[in-house]
């Protein structure tokens, strides 16, 4: 029962500062624009630059901090990551130039990122055999606090400006920060002096069967959710009818999207528990690449709703099958310098993303970067494709149903 409690605990953690931290997502191009950059495919990049700037410096520090998980414990990383977080978005209100939004946006990369370290801390305390179910659920608390995040940041922004919606954020990371320290319980054992070597290293983890392709997805599925982020406001901004509401449709569009990830989310992860991982991969790359081409087309707010909830569907069973995979197949000594690894390779995702989204949104235009999400997700089942090839070879032509 004590593994209940904390996955709780931690499950609502999760969603407040999630929630907290997505509150920017819709207006985060106008906020740029309200910092001085006036045209529309300069703001979509230097909104690109500002979201980029945060997966840079997440993927420098994720090691670091995944090694410090496995010597001092998942909870005191969880509460690092909560009031970090807490301290940089309110950092954000204060931002006069977009140079400084940058710089907080570091600090934010730098020492917050709630979702590696709590999944960190449920991996370590979950039943093996419950782990797709219970990985699945914190990826669902991502889905559902971006699904309100954006929603309740949107409407915010229209009422009471861009500002005060960064300290009400700042003000649920905290809350979240708060949960993890008084309710979470872990049953942690420090590693004795000297016997370091016995852990399992970096290298030891990369040649786990399964880790190199879970992180190529983790990489891949933020490397394309974010293609289009710095665009997706303004291509909102170009067919909406009320103008006056921008923040507050933009958030609603991006929330319901969101939301349906959520309710995807745990129930592709109990599929790729019962069906193999790699199988559920796959369909949802097959879906993400007709939304995202669904994206390029559409020409109306209810278009660009459809097109937004079928790739939240799509790619809801991505993260949860990969991570359930590294659980699967790391060494539990070391499952939270594995998960630091994996989230700093595929953050890199997250910084190379935006960048490339807002460079193309100047440069060809606002709808490009949904092309190139298509072509991501291609190339990905490609990959995967290739993978069942290879492990069907030895096994005479049966495609395995585990991972």
């Amino acid at each position: 029962m004590g593994w209940k409690r904390t996955f709780v605990f931690a499950f609502t953690a999760q969603f407040l500062g999630i929630v907290g931290l997505s509150f920017a997502i819709p207006f985060l191009p106008f906020f740029v624009a309200e910092l001085g950059v006036r045209e529309g495919g300069r703001q979509a990049f230097w909104a690109g630059l500002v979201i980029a700037a945060g997966g840079l410096m997440f993927a420098l520090f994720a090691p670091l901090w995944g090694v410090l998980a496995d010597r001092h414990g998942r909870k005191p990383m969880v509460c690092r990551a909560m009031f970090g977080a807490a301290v940089s978005v309110l950092l954000m209100s204060f931002a006069r130039t977009v140079p400084q939004l940058v710089m907080f946006r570091m600090v934010q990369g730098a020492f917050s990122r709630t979702f590696a370290a709590s999944i960190a801390l449920v991996a370590s305390e979950v039943l093996r055999r419950r782990s797709g179910l219970a990985l699945g659920m914190m990826q669902a608390a991502v889905f559902v606090g971006h699904a309100l995040g954006p929603l309740i940041g949107g409407v915010m922004a229209d009422m009471v400006g861009y500002r005060a919606s960064f300290r009400l954020g700042a003000c649920l990371t905290l809350l979240g920060g708060l949960l993890v320290q008084l309710g979470t319980r872990e049953h942690f054992t420090p590693p004795a002096r000297g016997r370091s070597v016995d852990r399992p290293g970096f290298l030891a983890i990369v040649r786990a069967p399964g880790f190199l392709i879970s992180v190529l997805v983790l990489f891949f599925v933020r490397l394309s959710n974010c293609i289009a982020h710095p665009s997706f406001p303004l291509v909102v901004r170009e067919v909406v009818e009320t103008p006056a509401r921008l923040n507050s449709v933009t958030g609603v569009i991006i929330g319901a999207a969101a939301f349906a990830a959520a309710l995807a989310a745990a129930w592709l992860g109990h599929l790729g528990d019962r069906f193999g991982r790699k199988r559920v991969l796959l369909a949802c790359c097959a879906g993400a690449v007709l939304a995202a081409l669904g994206h390029y087309v559409a020409r109306t707010i209810p278009a660009l709703f459809a097109a937004r909830l079928a790739f939240g569907f799509s790619v809801a069973g991505m993260m949860p099958a990969a991570n359930a995979m590294i659980h699967e197949h790391v060494d539990p000594r070391s499952i939270g310098k594995a998960y630091g690894l994996a989230t700093s390779i595929s953050m890199l995702g997250l910084a190379i993303g935006p960048t490339l989204g807002g460079t193309l949104a100047l440069h060809a235009g606002l709808r490009v970067p949904f092309l190139v999400t298509a072509a991501a997700h291609l190339g990905l089942a490609g990959i995967i494709l290739w993978v069942l090839r290879k492990e069907r070879a030895p096994a005479g032509g049966v495609v395995p149903g585990s991972p």
